[in-house]
């Protein structure tokens, strides 16, 4: 007995001597104050460091309790600065697909370079004594210039991608382009084929031409050490990244090409569900006859809405005979409605809420978080899209028979009644939304398993530089073809 338990301890010291040996020093770089962002991938880093590896965490969201092996950076938060920006009408209400993305460039330009001038990030900029073996960093959305963190620390560079790809992102990856910012399906007609070839070819070009010019002045600018002088240009070091994580699950979205320099993660944050707090699963076990959620994710409140769309809104939730939580920063938003059903909160911990038994339906903007933790706990949906992926992720939860779409333009009191009448009585909806769900949890490994075995990969291979397609060595006018259509 005595020889088998002392065999057990000295395999788990070998492990443990083979797993400190092998623990990498990895710097996340999330400052932007997109809380669903870094949220949803805190997951992965706090795995990391259960794993062994030393994780330096960059972002306006501290660990609520320390994590052995990871150590938090913690910038301010600048999200109330933003807020008019956010919701502004060139962000929200806007319904051009080409003023909008360059609305979304404009914003990101002014968020990246808040983020530069933060003490914190310009003392890791200078920083001439750490040693970093990989970098992990959102640069594919809006915070392209992180990118030269790999440049300064000589290490490979992991981007996380937090939906689908856009055309311009994809191109840097040498992936397939997408319509994820249109409102059409895969399966498109000559007009929308036409409008869809238009959007693409704008991201890509004027992207390349326009807006990572600008991120890579922000870049040059800000990025000031020793051999800064030969920083490569922002399109080079982007096009050179070792990996791509994106949030994808095989349920959510239409079938896509992805090269081998991609990984979906999609669901790795809803499969641990904290539990629910007292006085919340009270009012949920107790609602007999259902609960509705409604929440427009973490940035958007209902009163950033027109006041028509929250009339229409707040007058539809009161009427309704199930006990509606609602995510709003004030509760006196209800003053001037019949309320006795309705339960307001600034914050729910929604995943926990949406795997309650009693959550029958779900009112929702559409983001990818809120969809991949409805699809997960198969809760069907009613849609009120308000921007970026928000319609084409509506389009998808129509298309399967997941849900209903509502457009916030013409929303009425009436139109939202009978949305929520005809996904909670007609059980097409619930049956198709399980069929999603357990197609997304078929997974041969676990995500997380999944995950982590690739940025260890990453990590072992030096940048593992054989999975970077050569499509990538193109020029944007090769890449379109429009040499050869030249020609």
């Amino acid at each position: 007995m005595a020889e088998k338990l002392f065999k057990k301890i000295s395999i788990l010291l070998l492990a443990l001597i083979i797993g400190l040996g092998n623990a990498a020093n990895i710097l996340v770089m999330v400052p932007m104050p997109f809380k669903s962002h870094t949220m949803n991938s805190q997951p992965i880093f706090k795995e990391l460091a259960k794993r062994g590896h030393n994780v330096t965490v960059v972002s306006p969201f501290p660990q609520k309790t320390p994590v052995p092996n990871l150590t938090d950076i913690v910038v301010p938060n600048f999200l109330e600065e933003l807020s008019k920006q956010i919701t502004s009408p060139g962000m929200l209400l806007n319904k051009g697909l080409f003023s909008h993305l360059t609305s979304l460039w404009n914003f990101g330009l002014d968020c990246v370079t808040r983020s530069l001038q933060f003490e914190q990030v310009q003392r890791l900029i200078q920083d001439t004594d750490s040693r970093f073996d990989l970098i992990i960093a959102e640069v594919w959305f809006l915070q392209e210039p992180f990118i030269a963190f790999g440049h300064k620390f000589k290490a490979p560079v992991i981007g996380i991608m937090q939906s689908y790809f856009f055309p311009k992102t994809a191109f840097l990856n040498g992936n397939h382009y997408t319509t994820a910012f249109s409102k059409f399906n895969d399966r498109m007609t000559f007009m929308e084929r036409a409008i869809n070839f238009a959007f693409q070819y704008w991201d890509i070009v004027v992207g390349n031409l326009y807006y990572l010019k600008k991120q890579e002045a922000l870049m040059r600018e800000y990025f000031k050490y020793p051999g800064s002088e030969n920083l490569p240009p922002i399109e080079d070091l982007l096009r050179n990244i070792s990996l791509t994580l994106i949030e994808q699950n095989t349920a959510i979205g239409y079938p896509e090409p992805l090269q081998k320099n991609v990984i979906p993660y999609g669901g790795i944050n809803v499969q641990d569900v904290q539990q629910l707090p007292e006085d919340l699963k009270k009012i949920l076990d107790n609602a007999k006859s259902g609960v509705i959620y409604l929440s427009f994710g973490s940035y958007f409140d209902i009163t950033v809405l027109e006041p028509f769309m929250q009339d229409a809104i707040l007058s539809a939730l009161g009427k309704l005979k199930y006990k509606v939580l609602l995510k709003a920063e004030n509760s006196s938003i209800l003053q001037n409605y019949s309320s006795k059903n309705e339960v307001v909160r600034n914050w729910f911990p929604q995943s926990a809420v949406l795997a309650h038994p009693n959550c029958k339906l779900f009112i929702t903007h559409g983001g990818m978080h809120g969809l991949v933790e409805a699809v997960y706990h198969a809760v069907p949906m009613v849609v009120i899209p308000l921007r970026g992926d928000q319609n084409y992720n509506a389009k998808f939860i129509v298309n399967e028979g997941i849900g209903y779409s509502l457009d916030k333009n013409s929303i009425t009191t009436e139109l939202l009644l009978e949305a929520v009448d005809r996904v909670l009585h007609n059980p097409t909806y619930r049956e198709k939304i399980k069929e999603r769900s357990s197609i997304f949890k078929d997974q041969p490994i676990p995500t997380m398993d999944h995950v982590i075995y690739w940025i260890e990969y990453v990590i072992r291979h030096r940048g593992a530089p054989h999975l970077r397609p050569a499509v990538l060595d193109l020029h944007w006018y090769q890449y379109l073809m429009l040499d050869v259509i030249a020609f």
